[in-house]
């Protein structure tokens, strides 16, 4: 049977005793005509050309084709036609796929109705005969969630790791693996740890959590893979080891110059702050180019280098980590589309990540219910991506959304369509604007139904500032760098370094902070690939380095206060009515 006729559920297992996939009627030709349509996004005419294909008579294929029928209802977003249509297949007249189909659509159902442990029973396959190990470990974990099972959560999402998957889901499954381990007792940890294989792709994460509230680790950790400093002279005692050699590769010339400057000038200020042993280091220029990046990591391996900061753009780390050459291990300053080989790392700030950082927010204070603006912006439309998807990880999920382009003036016509009948009231606004259409949208919420809802926003929102028509933003929760909120009082003052240097204040600034970081995880890399428990305090936030080989960052949250950012108190989001009085 064509893999493309269920897509999200075509998941054929072979359990011992049940019947094998041969024994699947052959598809027929209405049948592919049907998957077609579902390909191409026709869920509802998909439906409706499955059903007439059930509808024949005596079709030898009435049942199978009313499981397609239910899995296009319910990708056309219309779920009690598909639980309807399922209830119509027989499911003792299915075998091999068509019977497994039936089952894990069955199984996502028992799920909605909060009825996981009857959805395990449909989920008991081996996992190694799964062949879409992702759609069968995101339904079990679903069904773990529902049954009150966080551990085991942590298991099948943990699974979902592979270093073939997306770089944004690897950091969002990764968050969610520490999430939910974070909130297991120590008894249940201890235990259950000590019964998880050195090589689970759970143990990493089982054990830092274990180190981080002084537990013993059952069994030792094993993170040569992810280090390569044997080299480097030895640490000192809180755990500051860089290199003897440091290669930096930075774009100085082409497009990407601009941005390599912010990176490059943020490197070297926190690397001359440091009054202990520095390596040499040594720039290359990758004219932000992939050729570029490759020509320039061949070089510095060639010069002896012992770790390589750099380079900057996907395009550019793409090419130097496929160019698969034995030399230094690298600090990616982003992510490629696949896992940093063995022994090296990458770190970003993505608007991705901000997605995570803003759903994380509002889950943890259970506002689940989401009313999202946006704009037609690339970078916005990653950060809501990831929201949106993290926040249906957490239970929760965007009940409507507002597209701002830069012509509206009006929001008014808009608030009112997401209101009345049909509309599910939203819990909390997620801004994912720029400061001038935030600032629009902020003055007509106060004087809407949604005006006393929590308000957040990812950074994008900076951009446009201005301190005196911000006030508009009072009450506004963002992820912030805790450098630029006074709150790492070990680092050079950044009010102090950009009445000095041009690319620490404006636009650059972040960059030069990403910079002073890259530094810091090129002093510090030692101990993060060592040490489970271990989180480097940097500019951008809370670092630390998980089984992947990526840097999982955790932000400062800041509110807009007097039109200014302010650190956010620690006691939960702000709402108009608490602005207003503040």
């Amino acid at each position: 049977m064509r893999a493309r006729l269920l897509p999200l559920i075509l998941i054929p297992l072979l359990m011992a005793g049940c019947a094998t996939v041969s024994t699947t009627p052959a598809v027929t030709p209405a049948e592919q005509a049907a998957g077609a349509l579902l390909d191409n996004g026709k869920y509802r005419e998909a439906a409706q050309a499955y059903l007439q294909i059930a509808n024949e008579p005596r079709s030898a294929v009435r049942d199978r084709a009313l499981v397609h029928a239910a899995e296009a209802f319910e990708r056309a977003g219309d779920g009690a036609a598909a639980r309807q249509t399922l209830a119509q297949s027989n499911r003792r007249k299915l075998v091999g796929e068509d019977a497994f189909n039936h089952d894990l659509l069955n199984a996502q159902f028992l799920i909605e109705d909060g009825r996981g442990r009857d959805a395990l029973a449909l989920l008991g396959q081996n996992p190694g005969s799964v062949p879409d190990a992702i759609r069968w470990h995101s339904l079990r974990a679903r069904a773990f969630t529902a049954a009150g099972q966080p551990f085991d959560v942590a298991i099948e999402t943990a699974a979902l790791l592979q270093p073939n998957a997306p770089a944004k889901e690897r950091a969002a499954n990764a968050r969610n693996v520490e999430r939910l381990l974070a909130g297991v007792d120590n008894g249940t940890l201890s235990a259950r740890s000590a019964a998880l294989a050195g090589n689970d792709p759970l143990y990493p994460f089982a054990a830092r959590e274990l180190a981080k509230r002084g537990l013993p680790l059952p069994h030792p950790l094993d993170r040569s893979a992810q280090v390569r400093t044997q080299a480097f002279p030895p640490a000192d005692s809180d755990g500051y080891r860089p290199p003897l050699q440091l290669a930096v590769l930075l774009p100085s010339t082409g497009s990407l110059a601009g941005a390599g400057a912010g990176v490059r000038d943020g490197i070297l200020a926190a690397y001359y702050a440091e009054t202990r042993r520095r390596p040499n280091i040594k720039f290359y220029d990758t004219n932000g180019t992939a050729a570029g990046a490759q020509s320039a990591a061949a070089q510095a391996n060639a010069d002896g280098a012992q770790l390589i900061l750099g380079p900057l753009s996907r395009d550019e780390i793409n090419a130097v980590f496929a160019q698969n050459v034995s030399g230094a291990p690298i600090i990616a300053l982003n992510r490629g589309v696949s896992a940093p080989p063995p022994g090296s790392i990458s770190f970003a700030l993505s608007p991705d990540d901000e997605g995570l950082f803003a759903a994380d927010r509002l889950a943890n204070r259970g506002q689940l219910k989401v009313l999202v603006f946006t704009q037609r912006d690339d970078g916005g439309q990653r950060a809501l991506a990831a929201f949106r998807e993290q926040l249906r990880a957490r239970g929760g999920d965007v009940v409507g959304e507002v597209v701002v382009d830069d012509g509206i003036v009006d929001v008014g016509p808009l608030l009112a369509a997401q209101t009345g009948a049909g509309h599910t009231a939203p819990t909390a606004v997620l801004l994912v604007l720029k400061a001038p259409q935030a600032r629009l949208v902020a003055a007509q919420l106060k004087v809407s139904p949604f005006s006393v809802l929590p308000r957040v926003s990812t950074s994008l929102i900076l951009n446009g500032a201005n301190a005196r028509q911000d006030v508009e933003l009072d009450g506004i929760e963002f992820p912030e760098l805790p450098w630029l909120l006074d709150r790492r009082p070990d680092l050079i003052d950044a009010d102090a370094l950009a009445a000095e240097l041009g690319t620490a204040r404006g636009p650059s600034q972040r960059l030069f902070a990403f910079g002073m970081d890259a530094w810091k995880l090129a002093a510090y890399l030692d101990r993060l690939g060592t040490d489970p428990g271990y989180t480097l305090r940097g500019a951008t936030g809370d670092l630390r380095l998980d089984s992947f080989g990526i840097i999982q960052r955790d932000p400062s949250w800041a509110v807009f206060s007097g039109g200014r950012p302010r650190a956010a108190p620690d006691g939960g989001l702000q709402t108009n009515a608490a602005s207003a009085t503040r």
